[in-house]
């Protein structure tokens, strides 16, 4: 089984295409787009403290589970999801404090295997796994800044 989130940036255009069903995100997704592999569940529970709760007051809740699906396509673990222009651009303010120091602070092995967050077994080398889920924050926190900076939409989903 591997569940990976994907991500890609999308103008208008190419937003009405994913939410007619006339694009494919494997084939379509182009050179504007990101994965942030199985670490995806990692960051969002070191983000908000949530397994899988998407609290409405907390905007970085948005980034990995958030957003409003864009159909009913299912792409294997539900459909795809739009994080608008505005909530872009929140999230990029919101991930500025987010650091790797920061980030290390709310990364906790045990509380990470304790609440069963992907992909960990409990057996990961805790220091090597802080390292893949930190690189792969990394890339989305930059990805959401640029996003926000040429003032498109982001199209997220896991398959």
């Amino acid at each position: 089984m591997s569940m990976i989130c994907y991500y890609l940036q999308a103008d208008d255009e190419t937003l009405q295409k994913f939410q007619s069903g006339n694009a494919n995100p494997f084939t379509d997704m182009g050179d504007a787009s990101i994965d942030i592999d199985k670490a995806w569940h990692t960051i969002h529970y070191i983000l908000t403290g949530e397994v899988w709760d998407v609290p409405d007051d907390d905007i970085l809740a948005q980034l990995v589970l958030g957003g409003e699906p864009i159909n009913d396509e299912d792409f294997g673990y539900g459909p795809m999801r739009l994080l608008t222009k505005e909530t872009v651009s929140q999230l990029a303010d919101a991930l500025e404090k987010w650091d790797e120091d920061a980030f290390r602070e709310n990364f906790h092995m045990e509380d990470l295997t304790a609440n069963e967050i992907y992909p960990t077994t409990g057996m990961d080398e805790e220091e090597e796994f802080f390292q893949y889920v930190w690189e792969n924050f990394d890339v989305l926190k930059k990805f959401i800044k640029e996003t926000s900076e040429k003032d498109l939409n982001v199209l997220t989903f896991l398959a």
